[in-house]
């Protein structure tokens, strides 16, 4: 049996490029009822997109984009 992957610990593997474009499905740390969480998980999606990725989550039609925080 293999552990689900968190959205907060989620890091690019070695050699991964940063991706352009996140869809997060079902990430129940970026629906804004565990913001402190939230924060962390959008962290580490900064730390592995590119400057200019985008960010949707599911939560309506059509997706809602969400922005990544940029330091």
């Amino acid at each position: 049996m293999s552990a689900a992957l968190l959205a907060e610990d989620f890091v690019l593997q070695t050699q991964e490029e940063p991706y352009e474009i996140v869809f997060a499905v079902r990430v129940g740390a970026l629906d804004g009822r565990h913001p402190e969480i939230g924060q962390r998980v959008l962290q580490h999606i900064a730390g592995a997109t590119k400057a200019d990725a985008r960010l949707f989550i599911d939560g309506g039609d059509p997706l809602r984009e969400l922005p990544i925080p940029r330091p």
